[in-house]
């Protein structure tokens, strides 16, 4: 969940497994890639992470070079975050979080919790927030489900369509500039060549506010409603505001990895990804 402090964000799942099995999963790279990493590799061994310890883990065109800062075996691990993040048109962005994981045992279960610090009032920092409290939600529902279940259902997750577009949840002060307050939505701070929302017509500074019939005041709206639209095929209707003047589009939405990030990084490198991606903003 996003909390009123803007500097983190909290997530917390109960699972019902051994407290080691759960411990594997967030302290080895083979775990990590059990539910959740293409990529994770440790400058010791692939056995459980040490203080001090290199870690390498790559998301689909997310990569983490991290430190391992705190292991208390069975209840915490702590890493310093370095992520290196690749955009739609190639470029890419580098950042710096700590991510704590803490599990306790609550009767049959095991309360698994998340946090992340480390965010700035700065604008990219604060899209970031948004996106890792959503990142992490649908992350440790995923290990819930594998550990649980045996499914791992990442692909479904993580594969929902997309509008090629850089946004986040509206400060009051830009719902004021675009004569919208009291409405809410996403503020378009990019949109990305060759994209769904592009090919539309929609442009930096809209603020979108519906998804088909769907509202979306809040940047975890719009993840929702989005995947809401998994797997259909017709177009989509979007309401947005432009300078103070209500619009709509029609557009079909992207499933390319262009979009949603969902590359193989084991079959093709990211510089490639990145050149490629470059070369077709350029078109």
């Amino acid at each position: 969940m996003l909390t009123n402090d803007p500097t983190r964000t909290v997530n917390a799942v109960y699972i019902e497994a051994p407290i080691e099995q759960i411990w594997d999963c967030l302290s080895t790279p083979s775990g990590w890639n059990s539910y959740l990493s293409d990529i994770a590799a440790s400058s010791e061994s692939a056995g459980p992470f040490r203080e001090g310890e290199e870690i390498e883990l790559v998301i689909g065109e997310l990569t983490n070079h991290a430190l391992c800062a705190e292991v208390i075996e069975f209840r915490r691990i702590a890493l310093e975050d370095l992520f290196k993040a690749l955009f739609p048109d190639g470029s890419e962005w580098t950042y710096r979080l700590k991510t704590t994981f803490s599990l306790e045992p609550v009767e049959h279960m095991v309360k698994v919790t998340v946090e992340v610090e480390g965010f700035t009032d700065d604008e990219m920092l604060q899209w970031v927030r948004e996106g890792t409290e959503v990142g992490w939600r649908q992350s440790l529902f995923n290990l819930k489900c594998m550990l649980e279940l045996g499914i791992d259902v990442r692909n479904n997750i993580f594969g929902y369509p997309r509008l090629g577009i850089f946004n986040y949840t509206a400060s009051p002060e830009q719902l004021k500039a675009l004569n919208a307050e009291g409405t809410g939505g996403n503020y378009l701070k990019e949109v990305f060549p060759n994209g769904p929302a592009a090919a539309s017509g929609l442009q930096p500074g809209d603020l979108l506010t519906h998804i088909g019939a769907e509202p979306v005041p809040t940047y975890y709206r719009l993840v929702k409603a989005l995947s809401g639209h998994y797997g259909k095929k017709e177009p989509v209707e979007l309401a947005y505001i432009r300078c103070g003047s209500r619009r709509t589009a029609r557009v079909h939405l992207s499933y390319e990895d262009q979009f949603t990030g969902l590359i193989d990084p084991t079959s093709v490198s990211l510089e490639e990804v990145a050149e490629d991606r470059k070369r077709k903003a350029r078109l």
